[in-house]
């Protein structure tokens, strides 16, 4: 696995969550404007699904569950959406598993530019996985810790150790 991941990347996350803040209304999930143009949107109440090849380049039949009412992350959910995005979870599943059947599932939140997020509106990402996948085996933790292994070794050893946390 290779990732050039040298600290200029959370600036970027950065500006374009800055940006989506200043342009609301322009919010390519709270539009779901661009939604229509998926391969397969699924939706309940208050959540809707959207799996499209155009923003996905290199995860095959991957997608979004999207909040109806624009909110920024996974902690600012009503225990009425929280449910509802979980009931479209299980019907997301039930299609790809009926359609594509995948081995498995990459389910994840971004929160925050820190965590990854670029865009301040909440989305779940649906990600199938297949045993032939070249990253068969590797979740989401294995590439934190390959990327926080690699950026120590670009910094050497530390100084001195942490301090201890309560």
């Amino acid at each position: 696995m290779t990732a050039d991941l040298d600290g200029t990347l959370l600036a970027k996350r950065e500006e374009e969550w800055a940006h989506w803040l200043e342009h609301a209304a322009e919010n390519p999930l709270s539009t779901r404007a661009g939604f229509s143009g998926g391969e397969v949107t699924l939706e309940n109440d208050l959540c809707v699904y959207t799996q499209d090849l155009r923003h996905f380049g290199g995860l095959p039949f991957s997608g979004l569950i999207v909040t109806k009412r624009p909110c920024e992350t996974v902690f600012d959910l009503t225990p009425e959406e929280a449910a509802a995005t979980h009931a479209l979870l299980a019907q997301v599943r039930a299609h790809l598993d009926a359609t594509v059947r995948p081995d498995g599932y990459t389910v994840g939140w971004n929160v925050f530019p820190a965590g990854g997020a670029h865009i301040p509106h909440v989305h779940l990402h649906v990600i199938p996985r297949w045993n032939a996948d070249a990253s068969a085996g590797a979740g989401l933790r294995y590439f934190l810790k390959a990327a926080a292994r690699a950026a120590e070794r670009r910094r050497g050893p530390p100084s001195s150790p942490p301090p201890d946390l309560p």
